[in-house]
């Protein structure tokens, strides 16, 4: 695949951080949360993008939209523009009863059930993250003070078609569903991204209680309390240690 520049692209002026949050999901709802949490300030793009961008601190925090191709932009933009390290935050749904709502899953792989992975490698290749920066975050989310889970998620693109034929086939092998980490780990590799994915459980479809089955975003308290410490653990490892510095394999 050749080297292509995308600097150009809607805002040859945005001067991406090192470190990167991507937040696919919740637009009115986690992104104005994140914000607020961590004093972000809005950053100025071309009218054309609908990407936004906060700086908090010394990280980027990019918000692309829900689904593997805007995640899949959003890193196109980040890596032409100085991103070099970049953390998937976002809910997703559980598909293992040991997963509850509000817990952490560090994802350590996805199952490329998206469409867009195969633009950027071929279908054998592993959507796998970074196994430093992945051990990193589970170690910070295991002292969160909510319930923490290492393990691999399905990739869908069709979010309201998430029946038997994924938390039923997958059982044992996927522990949650979402829309861009499988994506966003291929997209990552090819453009020499080091990535890492921390989610929340919003609702288990395979847990006995109708009301953990329904998503309630952030009007759930277990919702809430599982952003919350995801949110401080993302922030936490992007900002200590090394910093804007690559991760040492």
């Amino acid at each position: 695949m050749s080297t292509r520049d995308f600097s150009h692209a809607n805002n040859p002026a945005f001067a991406c951080t090192a470190n990167v949050v991507l937040l696919p999901f919740g637009r009115r709802s986690y992104l104005p949360a994140l914000a607020e949490r961590f004093g972000g300030v809005e950053v100025e793009l071309d009218e054309t993008t609908d990407r936004l961008v906060y700086r908090l601190g010394e990280l980027t925090l990019v918000y692309s939209g829900m689904g593997s191709p805007a995640a899949a932009n959003a890193l196109e933009m980040i890596a032409a523009n100085g991103g070099r390290r970049v953390v998937v935050f976002g809910a997703c749904g559980g598909i293992d009863p040991k997963v509850a709502v509000g817990d952490l899953l560090v994802v350590s792989g996805a199952i490329r059930g998206e469409g867009t992975s195969r633009y950027y490698a071929p279908p054998e290749y592993p959507a796998a993250f970074h196994p430093l920066l992945t051990a990193r975050l589970y170690e910070a989310a295991s002292r969160a003070g909510v319930g923490c889970h290492l393990g691999t998620v399905y990739t869908t693109d069709a979010g309201y078609r998430q029946g038997p034929e994924i938390y039923q086939a997958y059982a044992g092998l996927a522990i949650g569903v979402e829309s861009e980490c499988a994506a966003a780990a291929v997209v990552g590799a090819r453009l020499g991204l080091e990535m890492g994915g921390l989610l929340f459980c919003s609702d288990n479809v395979t847990l006995p209680d109708r009301n953990d089955r329904l998503y309630g975003g952030l009007r759930n308290p277990a919702t809430r309390r599982g952003f919350e410490a995801g949110a401080d653990v993302v922030v936490e490892v992007l900002s200590v240690g090394e910093g804007a510095r690559r991760l040492e394999s």
